[in-house]
């Protein structure tokens, strides 16, 4: 027969190996590269957040220190408007028509206040009679909202029923706001009312005129501060929760404003502005207690906005902090280049890795190439030296197994010389069962006969003769089925509590442990009262029978530990009955053989057993072998499949 010619290579594995090391590597840069960026950009974004958040936190405890310097001035005066109102009550007539704004004028100037008014009610409004500033004169307050209710209730002689300011005995004053009279100022009031007057005293002062008032409420100093100092801080705003929203507007005469405390911007500057997203980001820090960040683009710069509630909780102002974006984009295009430099250099390392690591390669195959060439040639002698451990190893010892045997014909030989084996242990069963069928049932006959020769017999000895009896049925029933298992292959299969079952065998063999003075003992270790599988139970009650009664037998009359364990366990979706003995053990190069027929090791022994408990467990989809055996004894496992639902557990 001619041989064909041996095809050329066309495009080399060496420069393939080159190919896929080096577009493998170009693929991992660009990957990793690109989940680099993606996460040093997340993390970049993330810095700035709590830098923000660092800020946002240092302006709050401005505000907070504002406030709180604010609340102790405006008590401290507060309290001296009390002082100065009583004062004036005992140098005025109790009428405010006998008193003349002069006199007002000079109190102010010995009392060192700004000013005092005098304010008389009418029949729908309480009015500004008298006053030190004449733009005091006529002013109404029936517009001023609380402020109007708060002078009604200290009329009435219960200051303290309003809940806005502060009130004491015969004393009420608001929290600084706008002078109504001249809207630009800011001013702190007190009223004075104790019923021996017709008129309520207000002294006031100016802001102004309260020496250091400017220092102790400083978040505005505070935020130019940071802005000189950090450059990439663009814009920081404290807003009030009501930005955007229409503020309360006051009036008189003619003019209009809005009171300090409404506001929209409390703090800094608002700039940077983006009205839409701008509140949208404001309404939803306040509605989520956490922080809100955003990029925009504002007047032709890209900046990063972030929206940070006074407190998770907080509901009275925002502060917004805009960053320039530019330093985190510099950022990032530094590492892009120094990225692109570090991935040039791998490609150049790794180009030169794959030719060497190429060759190491492809030098052991062209080798066993050419073994495989002379094999093709009938050269089956050829042999190939490769020294590895790695997969070309394994082909170089698969090429020399392949040279040296060529026997799978073998393997087709073994097969049939099985089944021969098979068939012969079908008659030999067949001729037992035959043989057996008279002791049987002769033992039968007897145990039924007994009792009625012998009525009197104990309780123990009519168990005795029950188990006779059932055991000599179970032998009969075994035997028949047997048979026709091994001349058919058919099974019964029910579904069966295989823990039950297996406990069941256990008891059975238990007067034979007992006369054996073997401890035999069973374990349900599968977590579970009950488990079902589909099986035959007459011939899986047999296999495991067999099982126990060998590890029973396997014990020697002079073993002092004379043991036998029966476990149940559920593992890798298997169920195992492991059988342990404390017997002799098996020999190593016998762990296949016993399951042979008549490889048996005991006296007058047939050695079916264990090929039946082989047998049983294949037709039932599982094996049966030895785990593990020494001279301390012997562990064997009959594994069953659980396939897909194997349990169903009995609550």
């Amino acid at each position: 027969m001619q041989v064909n010619a041996h095809p050329r290579v066309r495009f080399s594995l060496r420069y393939k190996i080159i190919a896929i090391l080096f577009g493998a590597m170009l693929v991992v840069l660009a990957l990793g590269g690109t989940l680099f960026y993606s996460v040093a950009r997340q993390q970049m974004l993330k810095s700035a957040d709590k830098q923000a958040q660092l800020l946002a936190q240092q302006i709050e405890l401005e505000v907070e220190s504002s406030e709180a310097g604010q609340a102790y001035i405006d008590n401290l005066l507060g309290n001296e408007l009390r002082i100065a109102s009583i004062a004036i009550e005992k140098q005025l007539p109790p009428h405010w028509r006998d008193v003349t704004n002069e006199q007002l004028r000079q109190l102010s100037a010995e009392l060192g206040v700004s000013g005092i008014t005098l304010l008389a009610p009418t029949a729908d409004d309480i009015v500004g009679v008298r006053s030190s500033d004449p733009r005091e004169i006529g002013l109404s307050t029936r517009g001023m909202g609380k402020w109007y209710i708060a002078f009604r209730d200290l009329l009435a002689g219960r200051p303290q029923a309003s809940t806005y300011g502060t009130a004491g005995k015969n004393y009420w004053s608001g929290p600084f706001a706008n002078a109504a009279s001249d809207p630009s100022k800011v001013d702190k009031w007190g009223y004075y009312y104790d019923g021996t007057t017709d008129y309520i005293i207000d002294p006031f002062y100016v802001q102004t005129s309260i020496p250091g008032y400017e220092q102790v409420v400083s978040v505005n100093s505070t935020i130019r501060h940071i802005l000189a100092t950090e450059p990439d801080i663009l814009s920081i705003a404290v807003l009030n929760r009501t930005f955007d929203e229409k503020p309360i507007r006051y009036s008189y005469k003619g003019v209009s404003w809005i009171d300090i405390a409404n506001q929209p911007v409390m703090y800094g500057a608002y700039r940077y502005a983006d009205h839409d997203l701008d509140v949208r980001l404001k309404d939803r820090a306040l509605s989520t207690g956490h922080m809100q960040t955003a990029l925009d683009h504002v007047d032709g710069t890209t900046v990063m906005k972030a929206f940070i509630p006074e407190s998770e909780q907080g509901s009275r102002y925002i502060v917004e902090i805009v960053m320039n974006y530019r330093i985190i984009t510099a950022q990032l295009g530094d590492l892009l280049h120094d990225m692109a430099i570090l991935g040039g250099a791998l490609l150049v390392l790794t180009g030169v890795l794959s030719f060497v690591g190429a060759e190491l390669i492809t030098r052991p195959l062209k080798r066993i190439t050419e073994a495989v060439d002379e094999i093709a040639d009938r050269n089956f002698a050829a042999h190939v030296d490769v020294a590895r451990s790695d997969e070309i190893g394994v082909l170089a010892a698969h090429v020399n197994e392949m040279s040296e045997k060529l026997v799978e014909y073998l393997r087709e030989l073994t097969r049939r010389e099985r089944g021969r084996g098979v068939d012969y242990l079908v008659m030999a069963t067949q001729a037992l069962v035959h043989e057996l069928g008279t002791p049987l049932a002769a033992i039968r006959q007897m145990s039924e006969l007994l009792p009625r020769l012998e009525p009197n017999l104990g309780e123990k000895a009519r168990e005795i003769l029950e188990r006779m009896r059932s055991a000599s049925e179970y032998a009969n029933r075994i035997a028949r089925d047997f048979t026709a298992f091994l001349r058919n292959g058919m099974l019964t299969v029910r579904r069966r509590d295989v823990v039950r079952l297996v406990s069941d065998a256990v008891g059975l063999c238990s007067s034979m442990a007992q006369a054996r003075h073997v401890k035999l003992s069973f374990r349900n270790e599968t977590g579970h009262r009950h488990v079902y599988l589909d099986v035959d139970e007459d011939k899986l009650f047999g296999a495991i029978v067999n099982l126990v009664r060998n590890a029973i037998d396997a014990i020697p009359d002079d073993r002092a530990r004379r043991e036998v364990d029966v476990t149940v366990r559920i593992e890798a979706e298997e169920l195992h009955i492991d059988v342990i003995d404390s017997g002799v053990g098996i020999p190593r190069d016998r762990w296949d053989r016993i399951f042979v027929p008549y490889s048996s090791t005991k006296k007058g022994g047939l050695g079916l057993g264990l090929t039946f408990c082989g047998l049983i467990a294949i037709a039932h989809g599982g094996t049966v072998g030895v785990v593990q055996s020494s001279p301390q004894g012997t562990h064997i496992r009959m594994r069953l499949p659980l396939k897909h639902e194997p349990i169903q557990v009995d609550a």
